[in-house]
């Protein structure tokens, strides 16, 4: 290793001193498993005397978690990275995540990036930031994907102080023809059930009312033999109120049995269901390579509305995909628009270099998918309101949030809080009930102030 110059080893003294407030500044872009696991950094990096700053303000350090689902991902972590130098040219830019994990080299080449860290060093970054030498050259840790199916080391976060996040799975299994998230992420692993009890545990003793399950592809879940669903029914005989939700589910891994689960879990396991469901049409779905079949995912839909008759059921969909004519766009719509379901999330199908679907002939315009995709949202805004106006008149139990003006129910509503003369606390657990809603808000006034226990 080179012997490093005077200017160097001062600067290397200045970033390690403790009796000097370091800053740095953080950016997460893509899925909730990335918002947690930047939680966790930020947290390391306070524990190491590191003071946080908004990623507008100059720092000494950036942390950019990078998302590369599409072309546009890598876009928008580029654009990130131009910001970070913008805003302090001397600064050092650490870029992880999964961008950083499949196009090291590519990042390496960008001026300003300091530090080009793999999912597999993604934890160690403090560390790396704090005793590597200052170099000309980015140092670039990246390495192939552990191919264990135990995740190792467990990642909880604060969400806010009502909610946190605590992931208990990685990777996915599948290889979607519009994504590279099995390259960046590795194969479906997951936390041993011991640890995701023991870790839940903890943040229930830390105060936290609702806990998220998160991960890659949760439904994956599996560790000796034991599924989601089994994982489900051990976590919910732990003693306290709480309430658990899950993350994003494939529709073939919605089975009767985690409905069951959550049914019979007594309000511990929120009845809200978001599926990956990506398109509703049969051609669609094939050439995405997804597993299901739009039959599969309207009787997942059913089951869950004929045992949770009030459950809270979403998508992401995809509009715009290689091959989706208007005709199948309609089907999808048509089936959309019949399907229990309450709100979607639409995405326009974006190319990304490495995937078979970049190279598929039959492309999308546009401003056709940009009008498919408006046409979608107009569904799920109906779909929603007239979702919500079941509830006019109705009690619900929500978890008070921060501020104390709103809360958020067991079945995903957003409501805004009428105290009714309650001295609401962040955290309290009320009982409303529903007084109107409108395309943008479902209000309530507080009926009761449940005890804690």
């Amino acid at each position: 290793m080179p012997k490093l110059s005077s200017s160097t080893t001062s600067e290397t003294e200045h970033l390690q001193s403790p009796a000097i407030q370091r800053t740095v500044a953080f950016h997460t872009l893509g899925c909730k498993a990335n918002q947690l696991e930047t939680s966790t950094l930020a947290h390391q990096f306070q524990e190491q005397g590191w003071q946080m700053v908004p990623f507008d303000e100059a720092a000494e350090v950036y942390v950019i978690n990078t998302c590369t689902v599409t072309e546009r991902s890598d876009n928008e972590s580029r654009r990130m990275i131009r910001r970070a130098r913008l805003s302090n040219p001397q600064a050092r830019i650490a870029v992880t995540g999964c961008y950083a994990q499949v196009s090291p080299d590519e990042l390496a080449g960008l001026d300003g990036v300091s530090f080009v860290i793999g999912n597999n060093f993604k934890d160690q970054i403090v560390n790396i930031v704090e005793t590597a030498p200052i170099s000309e050259q980015p140092l670039v840790k990246v390495s192939e994907i552990d191919k264990s199916r135990i995740m190792v080391g467990a990642s909880s976060a604060a969400i806010d102080r009502t909610r946190g996040s605590l992931k208990i799975q990685d990777g996915c299994d599948y290889k979607c023809t519009y994504c590279i998230i099995w390259e960046a992420r590795g194969l479906s692993r997951s936390l041993p059930v011991e640890d995701v009890k023991y870790q839940l545990k903890r943040m229930l003793e830390g105060g936290f009312k609702e806990i998220m399950l998160t991960g890659i592809n949760i439904g994956q879940y599996e560790h000796d033999g034991q599924d989601l669903a089994d994982l489900l029914n051990e976590l919910i005989t732990l003693p306290g109120q709480f309430r658990l939700r899950l993350t994003s589910l494939d529709p073939m891994e919605v089975s009767d049995k985690l409905i069951e689960t959550v049914a019979k879990s007594d309000g511990k396991i929120c009845p809200h269901f978001h599926l990956s469901a990506q398109s509703a049409e049969d051609y669609v779905l094939k050439r995405m390579g997804r597993r299901h079949h739009v039959a599969d995912m309207v009787r997942v839909c059913e089951t869950i509305a004929r045992h949770l008759p009030h459950a809270s059921v979403g998508s992401d969909i995809i509009v715009g995909f290689p091959g989706e004519t208007a005709e199948r766009f309609e089907a999808t719509y048509t089936t959309l628009k019949s399907t229990y379901m309450n709100y979607f999330h639409v995405f326009s199908y974006s190319k990304r270099k490495g995937t078979p679907a970049a190279s598929f002939p039959d492309q999308v315009p546009e401003r056709e998918k940009k009008a498919r995709a408006q046409h979608l949202r107009d569904l799920s805004d109906t779909k929603s309101l007239s979702y919500r106006r079941q509830f006019i008149g109705q009690e619900l139990a929500v978890i008070v949030e921060e501020g104390c003006e709103q809360g958020m129910s067991e079945n995903y509503l957003k409501v805004q809080l009428n105290a009714n003369g309650f001295a609401l606390q962040p955290n309290d657990w009320a009982l409303l009930e529903i007084t109107s809603v409108d395309a943008e808000q479902t209000h309530a006034i507080v009926r009761s102030v449940l005890p804690a226990h």
